[in-house]
C-alpha cells in the first residue's frame, strides 16, 4: 500500500536545506509518510502562479494526499477538496484554481501554533495521522476563503474567449482559463484551422493562424498549436520551442497575467 504523502511547494528563496527541515518535522510527527519536494522555484509571494501549478499537481496524487504551500503571506488555513486531498497554505488565493475545478468541502483557520512554516509542516503531519481540521483550528465556511477572480470563458460555435491563466515556463506553454470540456462545445475539431489573438488593454499583442491538435508534437518544429492541456484547460505552445519566450516574452513581467485576453476562432466561421 502506498504511504500517505505530503507534497511541498516552496518559493525561490527556500532551498534544499529548508526542505530537509520541513521533511524532518513531518516525519517526526508522522513516520508513516512520504514527503515530496514539488518545486523550490516559485516566485516569492506569487500566490496566483503557485496556485495554478498546485492545481496541475493535485489530480495526479492519491486521495488523502496533503499539499503544503509556503508561498506568500496571510493567515494559515487548511482546506479539504472534494477529492479528499488537503491543502495547507496561506489564505492568499493559492487555492483558487483547485476551488474552481475540484471544489472545497471543508475549511479551517489554523491555530497560532501552526502559523509559521514549521508549524504548517507539523499540521501536515498531524493531518496525515488522521487529525481533523476542527482539531487544528476553527472551522469556517469555504466561501470565506480568499480566491482570485478567474475571468469566465465565453463559448459559442467555432469561437472561445478567455484569458491567460498560467505560464508553464518549463515547456514555454501558456494555459488559458478555457476548460477543455467547454472548448469542446465550440465544435472545433482536430486539424481545424484557427485564428488566435492575444490582447492586453484592448491592444493586439499576438495574432497568428494555427491548427487544433491533441498536442504540440502534431505540428512541425517551431510551429504554434492549440491543444488540450493536462490540467483540464486549453493550452497554446510551439513544438520544441518556448511559445512564451518566442511569441510573448513581455508576459513574464506581468503582475497579473489574466490581463492578457485570448480569442480563438475557427477559420471559415
Amino acid at each position: 500500500m502506498m504511504k500517505p504523502s505530503v507534497i511541498i511547494h516552496n518559493d525561490c528563496e527556500r532551498g534544499s536545506v529548508e526542505f530537509a527541515k520541513l521533511a524532518g518535522i513531518i516525519n517526526t510527527v508522522s513516520q508513516n509518510s512520504d514527503v515530496v519536494d514539488a518545486n523550490q522555484y516559485f516566485e516569492k509571494d506569487n500566490a496566483a502562479m503557485t496556485g495554478a501549478y498546485l492545481f496541475t499537481t493535485v489530480p495526479f496524487w492519491p486521495e488523502g494526499s496533503v499539499f503544503l504551500s509556503l508561498v506568500g503571506q496571510g493567515r494559515t488555513i487548511a482546506v479539504v477538496l472534494n477529492n479528499n486531498s488537503i491543502i495547507v497554505t496561506r489564505d492568499n488565493g493559492t487555492v483558487t484554481m483547485c476551488h474552481d475545478s475540484i471544489g472545497m468541502k471543508e475549511a479551517s483557520l489554523l491555530n497560532d501554533e501552526y502559523s509559521d512554516d514549521y508549524g504548517m509542516a507539523k499540521a501536515c503531519g498531524l493531518l496525515i495521522n488522521g487529525k481533523g481540521l476542527s482539531e487544528l483550528g476553527t472551522e469556517t465556511d469555504p466561501e470565506n476563503i480568499m480566491i482570485f477572480r478567474i475571468p469566465e470563458a465565453k463559448i459559442s460555435e467555432g469561437r472561445a474567449e478567455g484569458a491567460v491563466g498560467m505560464l508553464l515556463k518549463t515547456f514555454g506553454n501558456i494555459t488559458f482559463t478555457i476548460k477543455t470540456e467547454d472548448f469542446e462545445k465550440t465544435g472545433i475539431k482536430k486539424d481545424d484551422r484557427l485564428h488566435v489573438t492575444f490582447t492586453k488593454d484592448g491592444k493586439i499583442v499576438y495574432d497568428e493562424k494555427m491548427t487544433y491538435q491533441p498536442s504540440f508534437g502534431y505540428v512541425p518544429v517551431g510551429e504554434p498549436v492549440v491543444f488540450n492541456g493536462s490540467s483540464g484547460y486549453m493550452d497554446i505552445g510551439l513544438n520544441q520551442r518556448s511559445f512564451i519566450e518566442t511569441c510573448l516574452p513581455e508576459i513574464l513581467d506581468s503582475k497579473d497575467i489574466t490581463e492578457y485576453k485570448v480569442l480563438i476562432e475557427r477559420i471559415g466561421d
